[in-house]
């Protein structure tokens, strides 16, 4: 299941911030041991600093998590999607009850490793 979006056709905007995202969609967030059915969207890109692959996001608002999880600023969490499962941290809330998701190295979701997918024919 997709995070649905308004149709845009008439808008003044032609450009959404969910555009540059790299994963939009359900997944298993396994914190504490509790497996927790969430909606997420996840954006990824490589730190040139430190040449680290760091990928971030926010988690739509959900009774479970925030029973769980409470408003503690930092908990080790697993993120699985139907790509893969990895470990991250799910940071404090912001004010739309949206838990922020924090993780590095090999994100739960697809990126491109050979040219030809990045490449515009």
């Amino acid at each position: 299941m997709s995070l649905s979006r308004q149709d845009d056709t008439n808008s003044v905007f032609t450009h959404s911030p969910h555009d540059d995202s790299d994963y939009i969609g359900d997944a298993t967030v396994t914190v504490r041991g509790v497996d927790i059915p969430v909606q997420l969207e996840l954006k990824g890109y490589s730190e040139p600093i430190d040449g680290v692959f760091r990928w971030i996001g926010r988690i739509r608002p959900n009774a479970r998590l925030t029973e769980v999880v409470g408003d503690e600023a930092r908990v080790k969490a697993t993120i699985r999607t139907s790509h893969s499962a990895r470990d991250a941290f799910i940071g404090d809330p912001d004010p739309w009850n949206r838990y922020r998701v924090i993780g590095k190295s090999t994100p739960p979701f697809h990126v491109p490793t050979d040219l030809s997918e990045v490449e515009v024919q």
